[in-house]
């Protein structure tokens, strides 16, 4: 990130015949970070086989690094913009759920889904946030080695399927866990691989085994989910509910396979995000502890030993900062794609063609030393109200922005606070010697091999 304004785009030098792909096979944050010091706006070259798939030439994405042109590509001139192509693997997952979907169909989601993500809704969750894990640490033991990821999935998972579908999976969350891994590994398989890409589903290769079995689990489960409620005639106040008795503009019900994608859309964003976000900032925390220190400090003075609130949230200033700072250093959503409509130019006078694709990375701009001083540095002052004061809205994006910014930001705020409250007060944890942690860039970023800590119960 090198210049403040551009005249010209420069062209990354990529693979001719293949593009950027063996680069982002090879390591895909580390690509985009090089690419960046080439300008604030990159062409980056999607290769000849692309090209000829697409029978386009010069099929290629522009790397924007600059909060302005973010801001006007998510929010000024959002309409130019749709969601980049899926591959098969993610329309299996995700369907034409919330995720997916474009307008008009997208804005209809929305509108339904939005009441259960307002505030007052979001402030009946935080008892179930709270309860939920104070369930779950109930089983660690002092001195048990843990994956503290793995123990965050199937916590927030948990606390996803009772707050929306007033439902109890605790037996099923590791296999369901599972699957979901098992689907995100296939669909960035097919965004990095051709012959993936291109090899139906059909052909009984190994991981299109390994993917068909995960997807069954999925929809068995979350099928079952909808059986049972619909047989039983019960609706409670849940977001399942409200799914089953929505009507069209000529008043007939969704499918079973509409209610299946939104459902599983919720399911999956509704946990998988922030379960990241807590495994990334438990291993920051056991690497800072002049930071767990300041973080416990705050939680004696306002807690007090006790089970946070929904009352406690707004008190818990630095607890919020730290989960922000987290956010900042691995953004769950660490790269969006949108693709133009129409010719557009950007703010620092770029023209981005239509067809073409365009990246915006959060864990890039999140490092732009411009804005924050020793990047990589784990500082969660960077948030408290005077740091914040002055800096562009969008250099800081980790759940997007404009009419597709995540529905679920405050709900996975508000739960990222009270389950760090809930944990930090009962148990210290500390890394393990001997491994490394490493961001894995799947559909969401996540600590690839996990997170190994020792659990030490405070007194």
């Amino acid at each position: 990130m090198i210049n403040e304004q551009q005249t010209s785009v420069p062209q990354v030098p990529t693979h001719w015949l293949f593009g950027c792909v063996p680069e982002f096979r090879k390591d895909a944050l580390d690509a985009l970070m090089n690419y960046a010091t080439y300008g604030d706006v990159v062409k980056v070259r999607y290769g000849l086989l692309v090209d000829l798939i697409k029978r386009q030439r010069g099929t290629a994405a522009y790397l924007l690094s600059h909060p302005e042109d973010i801001k006007h590509v998510l929010a000024t001139n959002d309409r130019n913009y749709r969601r980049i192509e899926f591959p098969p693997a993610a329309k299996r997952v995700f369907g034409q759920g919330l995720i997916t979907s474009e307008d008009p169909l997208h804005r209809k989601q929305r509108r339904m889904t939005q009441p259960y993500f307002h505030r007052q809704r979001i402030v009946s969750y935080a008892e179930i946030m709270v309860q939920k894990t104070q369930q779950h640490i109930q089983g660690w033991r002092d001195g048990a080695t843990v994956n503290v990821a793995q123990e965050m999935m199937q916590l927030t998972l948990s606390v996803a399927c009772k707050a929306f579908f007033n439902m109890d999976l605790t037996d099923k969350t590791n296999e369901l866990t599972r699957a979901v891994t098992v689907g995100q590994h296939h669909i960035i398989r097919q965004f990095r691989s051709f012959i993936a890409m291109l090899t139906p589903e059909f052909i009984p290769t190994k991981n299109n085994v390994r993917f068909r079995k995960a997807i069954r689990k999925l929809d068995d489960t979350i099928y079952g989910i909808i059986q049972t409620r619909r047989a039983s005639g019960e609706r409670p106040n849940d977001v399942l509910s409200m799914l089953l008795d929505a009507r069209d503009e000529e008043g007939h019900p969704m499918s079973d396979q509409q209610v299946r994608d939104e459902t599983l859309t919720l399911f999956l964003a509704g946990h998988d995000t922030t379960a990241n976000a807590l495994s990334w900032t438990w291993y920051l925390l056991s690497r800072h502890p002049e930071v767990e220190s300041r973080l416990l400090g705050e939680l004696k003075e306002v807690l007090s030993g006790r089970l946070p609130t929904v009352a406690d949230v707004p008190k818990l200033v630095y607890t919020e900062m730290v989960f922000a700072e987290a956010l900042r250093l691995y953004p769950p959503g660490y790269l969006l794609s949108r693709t133009a409509l129409g010719n557009d130019l950007l703010p620092g006078g770029i023209t981005i063609p239509q067809g073409a694709d365009v990246w915006l990375c959060p864990y890039l701009v999140h490092r732009d030393p411009r804005v924050w001083p020793e990047p990589e540095r784990f500082d969660p002052e960077r948030f408290n109200p005077e740091a914040k004061e002055g800096r562009h809205l969008y250099a800081y994006f980790p759940f997007g922005g404009g009419s597709r910014m995540c529905i679920g930001e405050s709900f996975a705020k508000m739960e990222g606070v009270l389950l760090i409250a809930t944990i930090a007060q009962r148990f210290k944890m500390t890394l393990l010697s001997g491994q490394t942690v490493v961001p894995e860039p799947l559909v969401t970023l996540r600590p690839k091999h996990g997170v190994q800590v020792q659990l030490c119960k405070r007194s």
